[in-house]
């Protein structure tokens, strides 16, 4: 995948939602959409692109892996990469709360969906941007001063 080419992809065990998200965002330039109604392929293929995903929506209930406990999965093997879970259900649960706190979940939508909730979605794609760039500038900065360094102690000998 190209760095133009971001890939983004809806998790959910309904193909209804999996097919909504798809319309409404395919429209979207640089943006890949894959969609998987079993979450544990949709981990199977994170799993072999991780570096090349921005964003990936989940479900919350779903057979197999809930998706707490996926998207958990996917920030332990790119802690960059934004996630937003949305479920038709009411969570109060101490779980929700800490990966929330963590940044495990970075957005939650309630179902159903409206238009309206896709902004989170370009919400998160912006946020991503941004850390990418501050994490750009930021190495490139240390870089700067690494030779800087190295250049002042080859002048002091």
């Amino acid at each position: 995948m190209s760095v133009e080419n971001r890939a983004d992809s809806i998790v959910d065990d309904d193909p209804d939602i999996v097919m909504l998200f798809h319309e409404a965002l395919k429209s979207m330039s640089g943006i890949t959409i894959f969609t998987f109604t079993d979450p544990i392929l949709a981990l199977e293929h994170f799993q072999v692109n991780e570096y090349a995903y921005v964003l990936v929506i989940s479900d919350f209930k779903m057979p197999g892996l809930n998706g707490m406990e996926f998207l958990k999965k996917i920030k332990e093997l790119n802690r960059f990469v934004r996630t937003i879970l949305m479920t038709a259900f009411q969570i109060e649960d101490k779980v929700f709360r800490e990966y929330t706190k963590k940044k495990i979940i970075n957005a939650f939508l309630q179902k159903p969906i409206g238009i309206h909730d896709l902004l989170k979605v370009d919400t998160q794609l912006h946020s991503y941007e941004m850390q990418k760039n501050f994490l750009h500038d930021s190495r490139n900065h240390i870089k700067y001063l690494l030779l800087w360094s190295d250049t002042d102690l080859n002048n002091r000998i």
